[in-house]
Parts: structure tokens; sequence; C-alpha cells
């Protein structure tokens, strides 16, 4: 499934280049799974920070009880469900209202399933979101080695071991391993 883009109404006034970096940055971190689970065909995805915080104040309620863990788990799974069985609308939006269709999802997940389903798509979803940690890291690290990519001519000289202010000359012997 393709991520589908809601561009920012401020956005259409940056240069088109400006605008695909910003929704790059937009989509860095977002990674689907699709699996199967006791005949079940289940999409889901990584959350963004603001469903991240719906999750927390959904699990608030059960802040404290016995049933913290399991509620902040069924938060996380019904917030990062895409689908089920290949349907994307198995819990219709109920108006404009996130945190609105936030309830309805928890309430529609944790008023049909048993702890042992959700046990397994939590624990599909925190592999998920191990790898989008990981996945972060490296394109980090690969955008801190790009800003690195050449060296000026006197640092190559002092890799090879010769001095940039010396009148040496190089043969191919300085280049062979025997």
């Amino acid at each position: 499934m393709e991520p589908q883009v809601e561009q920012d109404e401020g956005l259409d006034q940056f240069p088109p280049q400006t605008i695909q970096d910003v929704e790059g940055l937009t989509w860095l971190g977002h990674i689907e799974d699709r699996f199967e689970f006791c005949g079940h065909d289940f999409t889901i995805r990584t959350l963004k920070a603001d469903e991240e915080l719906a999750a927390a104040l959904l699990a608030k309620e059960f802040g404290s009880t016995i049933g913290e863990a399991k509620a902040w788990a069924w938060a996380n799974i019904c917030l990062a469900l895409v689908a089920i069985d290949g349907e994307e609308n198995f819990c219709p939006p109920i108006g404009p209202d996130r945190g609105a269709n936030a309830k309805a999802k928890f309430k529609w997940v944790t008023s049909r399933w048993y702890w042992p389903v959700g046990e397994y798509v939590f624990a599909r979803y925190a592999d998920l979101v191990q790898r989008q940690a990981t996945a972060i890291k490296a394109v980090s690290d690969l955008s801190s080695r790009s800003l690195n990519t050449s060296m000026s001519s006197s640092d190559f000289l002092t890799a090879l071991g010769l001095s940039p202010e010396g009148d040496q000359t190089l043969s191919n012997s300085d280049f062979s391993d025997t």
C-alpha cells in the first residue's frame, strides 16, 4: 500500500524540490508489515507521533491498574492496524474527530478480540518498531557519511603515508600489495 501524502496548506509556497524533501521527512520511519495469523490477514504500520500520543491517552484510563500494560498494547494495535483480511474500512471513521476515531477503533478491537490475538499482533508491531529504529539509524549513518564524501589531495597523500609538502613521486609499486 502506498502512503498517501497529506500536503500542508503552506507547503505549496516552497520550491518543488523543497516540497519533495519535506514530504520525504514526513515518511521517514513509515514501515508496513503484512502477515497471516490464525487464518486472517493483517496489515499494520508504524505510528506517527500524534498517533503515539493518542495511544497514550487511550491507555491513560487504565493507568495504575493491572490492565495498564495491556491497554497500552491494545491502543498501539488499534492505531497501527491498516487492514484486516484486506478490509481497510474494518472500523469506519465516525467523523472528522481523530480522537473519537481512535476511541472507536480501541473499542472495536478490544470488544471483539481476545488477548492471545492482541499479544501476537502487538509482538509483530514491536518488531516493526525495531525495524523502524534500525532503518532510521542506517539512514542517519548514511547521511552523516555522505557529508564527508571526498578528501583533499593532501589528505589523500597523508592517507598513503606520504607528505603533501615533500617532493615525492609515486610509482606503481606504491599501490601494490606485495
